[in-house]
């Protein structure tokens, strides 16, 4: 029978509770430290200009409140810590006769007799002096219950089943609780705090979990938004009835970013602002969406143009909604309504997106010129420099001098040297190479599967030098010297490719003033048919082109014999007016005019009189070179 025994000093419930708190508080350190790590090296702070940077924190109030309950987990667990650091724990000693008699455990009979002889002549009371006559008796006793252990068959027995000679004994049990909280008085307590915490806090917090985590999806978009984008959009489809889909998102109707009543004064009085705006631009009138009717997707809508006119915002709560709006809309047009478009093979759709992720990104509306990209740079400063100075794009000033370049932006309110930094920033894209071919053949049948060989590059000054793979380097060499109508070489040169392997290189970081989020430089690879505005392939997002990428895409050649025209696209998803376009033709022959291919000799021929083969023959009883069947068949009669 086993009794149970509740801590009355407090030591072993110190120890359960250290223990426990230790389970929870050093693994959320971890696991909150390593969210940190990495959130801090996916977006990090921006390091190019930013003239906007104030933007809301939505996860801000939980993560102070999980830092919080982390510190006072820490501060428990070090209390804890020190006040078990000086406990000295006592544990109860094994009795063992064999150590007892100092003899080795299993020793036989006349072993144990010899030790027990000599250690009664030492320890008997009457062999020892009267000061340690106490202690001798002591000591005597156990040499006795040890040796009778140990020669009495019952006794030993017990000994070596329950560890004692008397038998089994009853057994003391410690519970690492507080003899208080099992007491009468408080068991309405401990009955109430289980019932809260089995009853109300794990399961709200499980649900609250799993209805938060089936509401998004493997993207972290909401599932409402998702199922209304993919509804919604269609190809054809004009830009501004995407944006009103965009602004319709589930995301900008709940929580602090959904409309309220308190900033309705403040929205119209902007929305007049942006109705001004388009108008002096010459735009389309800007009016609710006459499909997506909800005062949150009127508010997004309203804040979302007025980035686009930059149109300022006095409101510092809308300001922060605006920059938040702006963000989660770059996230929602990659990972949801481009994800939808790519699926259903729209080219000119998500040609369309693309060019919204540049305005969201930029700050300009569709019909900007790509010098309104600079920093401190107007609207209205781009037709001083179209008349002034003949400027007209950002490429064009690329190529000016260092001090023209200064003595031009001298002219505008803002920092020159940032002007002119900005400008030398700007990429320049250039599709240097295209090939296609069915890798193997000099031509390109119906139905056989052809490949494209594509090599980019992209001149930008904040661009570290990509360190090649080896590979990548030889597939580069070989292609700059290409004879496009040699089927060995396009072969050799696509068999390169293939062994070149995938680089965790990044693309620099977008110059985006007007964000105020870090945003990296991407491209878009869209290869599509212009006769009926549809994918050859999926789009291809290139997160890697940092100074030249060679790469291949294959697709299935048309059904029919002729000349077809593609058309591809790689298109910036940050920059306005860096896109480059290219067309390439592709010659399907019919294959009945083909040149029927040489016929293989595949005969085996018969041996030579002096060969191996015609002595074997021979030797078989065959007459070298005149084996017939009719000599397989007679060897078959008895």
């Amino acid at each position: 029978m086993a009794n149970y025994n509740y801590d009355e000093s407090g030591i072993t419930f110190k120890i359960f509770a250290f223990t426990i708190l230790a389970v929870f508080v050093i693994p959320s350190t971890i696991i909150m430290s390593l969210k940190g790590d990495a959130k801090a090296k996916s977006k990090g702070e921006p390091t190019t200009l930013k003239l906007r940077t104030k933007k809301i924190e939505s996860s801000s109030k939980w993560t102070s409140t999980k830092f919080r309950l982390l510190l006072v987990g820490w501060v428990l667990l070090s209390i804890l810590g020190a006040s078990l650091r000086n406990i000295e724990i006592k544990n109860e000693a094994t009795w063992d006769p064999y150590e007892i008699l100092g003899i080795d455990n299993g020793s036989d009979m006349t072993v144990i007799k010899r030790a027990y002889r000599k250690l009664s002549l030492k320890y008997h009371p009457d062999k020892v002096k009267d000061t340690n006559k106490e202690e001798a008796e002591k000591v005597f006793i156990e040499i006795n219950r040890a040796h009778k252990t140990l020669t009495d068959d019952t006794a030993r027995e017990n000994y070596e089943k329950y560890g004692n000679p008397d038998g089994l004994l009853s057994r003391t049990m410690g519970i690492a609780l507080p003899k208080f909280i099992v007491e009468a008085h408080a068991s309405p307590f401990v009955m109430a705090l289980y019932g809260l915490i089995i009853g109300f806090i794990l399961p709200y917090y499980v649900g609250r979990w799993w209805y938060s985590s089936s509401r998004y999806t493997k993207d972290n978009i909401l599932n409402p938004t998702m199922i209304s984008f993919f509804k919604n959009i269609r190809e054809p489809i004009s830009q501004r009835n995407l944006i009103d889909l965009l602004c319709s998102a589930e995301e900008f109707n709940s929580g602090d970013i959904a409309f309220k009543s308190t900033h309705l004064v403040a929205l119209k009085d902007l929305e007049d602002k942006v109705q001004a705006a388009s108008q002096a631009f010459g735009l389309e009138y800007f009016e609710r969406s006459d499909k997506f009717l909800s005062d949150s997707t009127w508010k997004a809508k309203v804040l979302m143009y007025a980035h686009f006119y930059r149109v300022d915002v006095d409101d510092d709560v809308l300001l922060e909604h605006q920059q938040y709006i702006i963000e989660k809309s770059i996230h929602l047009t990659h990972r949801g309504l481009i994800q939808i478009s790519s699926a259903q093979g729209w080219a000119g759709c998500t040609t369309l997106l693309i060019y919204i992720m540049q305005m969201l990104v930029q700050g300009v509306h569709e019909h900007a010129a790509p010098l309104s990209q600079l920093p401190y740079l107007k609207y209205s400063d781009y037709l001083q420099l179209a008349t002034k100075y003949n400027l007209y794009g950002v490429h064009q000033a690329k190529l000016l001098e260092p001090e023209k370049k200064k003595e031009i932006f001298s002219d505008f309110n803002g920092d020159v040297e940032e002007m002119v930094s900005a400008v030398n920033s700007y990429p320049q894209i250039q599709i240097t190479h295209s090939v296609i071919s069915v890798i193997g053949d000099s031509v390109i049948t119906p139905f056989s599967i052809a490949t494209l060989i594509i090599k980019i590059k992209v001149s930008n000054p904040t661009s570290k030098p990509k360190d090649f793979h080896p590979n990548a380097k030889l597939a580069i060499s070989k292609l700059d010297s290409l004879d496009e109508t040699n089927p060995g070489q396009i072969e050799e040169v696509y068999n390169i490719i293939t062994k070149i392997k995938p680089t965790s290189e990044e693309t620099p970081e977008a110059i985006s003033p007007y964000l105020a989020a870090k945003k990296t430089s991407n491209w878009w690879f869209i290869l599509s048919n212009p006769l009926n505005s549809r994918n050859v392939i999926p789009p291809m997002l290139i997160s890697d082109l940092v100074t030249e990428k060679i790469f291949t895409v294959q697709f299935q050649a048309p059904q029919s014999p002729g000349t077809y025209d593609f058309l591809i696209n790689v298109l910036s998803d940050s920059y306005v007016g860096c896109d480059q376009y290219r067309h390439i033709k592709m010659v399907v022959v019919d294959p009945s005019t083909l040149p029927p291919e040489p016929e293989i000799d595949d005969d085996i021929s018969e041996p030579e009189e002096s060969s191996l083969a015609a002595q074997l023959a021979e030797a078989r009883g065959k007459a070298p070179g005149k084996g017939s069947r009719d000599d397989f068949d007679s060897s078959d009669e008895d």
